[in-house]
């Protein structure tokens, strides 16, 4: 073989074994990162909150990702129909509002949020010196209400639904409609005599329980949102449904991670496939 062939070869050879010796890092940059992503909540950390998970999805992918929070879950839908979010940790809100407006979403596995603990994640209405629904429903043109915020579950649609049902619709029945951003706050809001009637987690209200405050309604348990993906070209969805499932046994830092995110999830431990007909049954009662 003549020496230039010969040295042709060789270069050819060392081109090969060094593009093999490339670290998986540098192959990933060329593709376009999974975004994992939710929105932002006062007082909790929730980057950290689906950092886990979007690792794990990394390493059973093998594929780079992406975390964003986006600043509320109607945000959060804007950004999977817009294609800036590929798997998303939603509220109820949120997965309803995706559910509707994005084109080719795909019902991810949820938390399993033990018995006892699900049937606490419930929408009150509280409220100072009034003492009944009967009593709001009179004086509603003086009163002050409080809210979570626009696209909130317990603090906002659920126990708005509840108020339109009784024929007080929050936005013409009341004195005035204000958001206080957390659960916390909308309570405090009624404590500290800002407002007069607010809308929160039951939960939040039953770990304070403060005076002279009284619970006019609660709603039946509101089951936690699904999580979801947009499915696309390069997202495989349904390998994420079976990768979620695993979870548990692969991976038990992603829920305890999402855990700390979002109390509504309790002691969950796993992941199980979403319970269709129950959330279906929330969706039409809210259309």
């Amino acid at each position: 073989m003549p020496s230039d062939t010969r040295m042709i070869a060789r270069f050819v050879l060392a081109l090969l074994l060094t593009l093999a010796a490339l670290p998986l890092s540098a192959k990933e940059e060329a593709r376009t990162p999974w975004v994992v992503a939710t929105y932002a909540y006062p007082q909790r950390d929730r980057a950290a909150a689906i950092q886990p998970l979007a690792d794990y999805l990394a390493r059973r992918g093998r594929h780079p990702v992406q975390v964003k929070v986006f600043p509320s879950p109607s945000a959060l839908v804007q950004a999977m129909r817009d294609g800036q979010a590929d798997v998303a940790v939603p509220n109820l809100h949120g997965y309803l509002q995706a559910r509707r407006d994005v084109a080719q979403v795909t019902t991810l596995p949820v938390p399993q949020v033990p018995a006892l603990q699900a049937d606490r994640y419930r929408a009150v209405l509280v409220a100072r010196q009034i003492v009944s629904p009967a009593e709001l429903k009179a004086k509603a043109g003086q009163l002050h209400l409080v809210l979570v915020g626009r696209d909130s579950a317990s603090g906002g649609f659920v126990p708005v639904q509840y108020l339109r049902d009784a024929g007080l619709d929050p936005a013409t029945a009341f004195a005035s409609v204000t958001y206080a951003g957390s659960h916390a706050a909308a309570l405090q809001a009624v404590v500290e005599g800002r407002a007069d009637v607010a809308a929160l987690a039951g939960d939040v209200h039953d770990a304070a329980r403060p005076d002279n405050i009284n619970v006019l309604w609660r709603s039946d348990p509101i089951p936690p949102g699904p999580l979801l993906c947009r499915a696309a070209t390069g997202v495989p969805c349904q390998a994420i449904v079976a990768w979620l499932l695993e979870a548990h046994a692969e991976a038990p830092d992603v829920m305890a991670a999402l855990r700390a995110g979002w109390p509504e999830f309790g002691d969950a431990t796993r992941f199980v496939p979403a319970d269709m007909v129950r959330v279906s049954d929330v969706a039409l009662r809210l259309d």
